[in-house]
């Protein structure tokens, strides 16, 4: 069951408030859509679940696939810093990988690493890494042995921080190959998938975010960020659904994008 029932009882108790403080119809309203803060929080809560299918087109010789810090101290349910869900999905990540490389789409892994001289108060927020976990050049950083990069394949493997473009050559390695937008999978969702997601969104990549090849140690977390990302950063999607629009074309896209015209021509659009 989701986390996020009742969106206006949530919002009251999450900010201290009490109804009779919502604006009214008199003070917030936009005809047609909602009226009055109540309803106006109820529409937004729609929109966070809306995929905004008709923002771009998913097109196979646009696309770079990111596999985000799927690595061994990330991966191994023997190692601190485990997230049992990445290692479940493997699996599927393996699939999508090997769907991606039939397509000819690039695959670029990333490995998230904490050098000595870079901490950036890492030690601080996580024992695991003071302790020895991430430490650069340990071969526990190394991407996950099941998934096995092609020696043509690109390992950012200088990665100090959540955001996968900080300090690496990630950008530049996606504008030489034409790259226009990325995939997104790896762990953990809600930061460093999240992070690389927002940081490709701010520099003009197209984001596809896939739903079911992300994965944290939180299950109301994840859902957080998928539902950030719907809002206003990219089209969330599962891997079935992803290689199935590569292989047959984005229907997803035509279809909202004709019906988003529609609307526009009418003066009905709202998002």
């Amino acid at each position: 069951m989701s986390q996020w029932n009742d969106p206006v009882g949530r919002f009251l108790d999450e900010y201290g408030r009490d109804a009779s403080e919502l604006l009214g119809a008199d003070r917030l309203s936009k005809p047609g859509v909602f009226e009055g803060e109540a309803e106006f929080i109820e529409w937004k809560d729609r929109a966070y679940q809306e995929d905004k299918h008709w923002t771009f087109e998913l097109r196979a010789e646009d696309c770079a696939l990111l596999v985000i810090d799927l690595q061994e101290d990330f991966v191994d349910p023997s190692k601190p810093m485990c997230v049992p869900e990445a290692y479940r999905q493997i699996p599927r990540v393996k699939e999508l990988i090997a769907g991606c490389r039939e397509r000819d789409i690039p695959v670029i892994f990333t490995e998230h690493t904490i050098a000595e001289d870079a901490t950036g108060g890492y030690y601080e927020w996580e024992d695991a890494i003071r302790d020895g976990a991430t430490k650069e050049g340990h071969p526990n950083t190394a991407v996950y042995h099941e998934l096995a990069p092609r020696p043509d394949e690109r390992i950012i493997r200088a990665k100090h921080t959540y955001d996968s473009f900080a300090g690496t050559d990630l950008d530049f390695i996606l504008r030489d190959r034409g790259v226009k937008t990325v995939i997104i999978c790896g762990t953990l969702t809600n930061y460093c998938c999240e992070a690389t997601a927002r940081s490709a969104f701010s520099l003009h990549y197209n984001v596809v975010f896939g739903s079911d090849v992300c994965a944290t140690n939180s299950a109301l977390n994840h859902e957080a960020t998928l539902r950030t990302m719907r809002y206003g950063y990219a089209r969330v999607m599962d891997r079935h659904t992803i290689l199935r629009l590569l292989d047959e074309g984005d229907h997803l896209y035509a279809e909202a994008r004709a019906k988003r015209d529609a609307e526009q021509a009418a003066g009905l659009a709202t998002a």
